[in-house]
């Protein structure tokens, strides 16, 4: 028998799909953008940069999903270098827990690993969907119960030690984790609606000790962050916020 909230992911999934939008080719970049494994992260870390980007891209997506044209906007310009690295993890619906929890503790080691050898750099995280999710529980610690599920219980990043107080702004859009009312949020469903699995207790005030770096977009209608029911909202937000999302992220740099 389906659980409630595995009929809600259901829901969700179904409704993407159905208003998936295909994204056109970029004008303005050096080129169509391909997959990308794990090679390319030992290359992207082979040296220190100034400012390193972190992408968790959203459900189904490939690497680097909608978030590399933001990745993009925010290195623009960046003096001592800057450049990005896709956080490894399945990004699946099916067998979602382990795909989330997959998606925190590899985020987790990849951020501690750069932060070690780069001590000087300034790190960005961001998040679409089901990536949004992983962000948060990197910052604020995560695990149980889910859609049917048990995900992994992880701890939350300490804002004070290393890698936490490396952190410059984490981004997170159209997360599954949304939780209204917070300072962070922005968007027309800011105030108004939870997410599938909106973050409360100690794992909100944990996130919430990194508040001052971070900004949530989440737009009504948005299956994902707003129980909605328009699959296009929630795959339109890198069409509609990429020069506001890297105008914000660069004042925190």
């Amino acid at each position: 028998m389906l659980t409630y909230a595995h009929t809600i992911l259901s829901h969700f999934r179904d409704t993407l799909r159905a208003g998936r939008v295909i994204e056109p080719p970029r004008c303005d970049g050096p080129g169509p953008r391909r997959d990308r494994g794990p090679l390319d992260l030992e290359e992207r870390q082979a040296a220190c940069q100034a400012v390193h980007v972190f992408i968790a891209r959203g459900s189904t997506e490939p690497y680097p999903g909608r978030q590399g044209a933001l990745a993009d906007a925010i290195c623009a310009g960046v003096s001592g270098g800057c450049g990005y690295e896709d956080i490894q993890y399945p990004a699946t619906f099916e067998n979602y827990c382990a795909s989330a929890g997959a998606g925190v503790k590899n985020g987790i080691a990849q951020l501690t690993a750069y932060a070690k050898r780069c001590p000087s750099a300034k790190l960005v995280l961001t998040g679409y969907s089901q990536g949004g999710h992983v962000v948060g529980d990197i910052l604020g610690g995560g695990g149980g119960n889910f859609q049917g599920c048990t995900q992994a219980t992880t701890p939350a990043l300490s804002a004070t030690s290393s890698p936490g107080n490396q952190i410059a702004a984490a981004l997170f859009f159209g997360d599954v984790r949304h939780t209204p009312n917070q300072s962070y949020n922005v968007g027309s469903a800011a105030k108004s609606a939870s997410g599938i699995w909106p973050r409360t207790g100690s794992g909100l005030s944990a996130l919430n000790a990194f508040s001052s770096k971070l900004r949530s977009w989440c737009d009504a209608g948005d299956p994902a962050c707003a129980s909605g029911n328009d699959g296009q909202v929630h795959t339109g937000y890198f069409q509609k916020y990429v020069p506001e999302a890297a105008a914000w992220a660069k004042t925190k740099l």
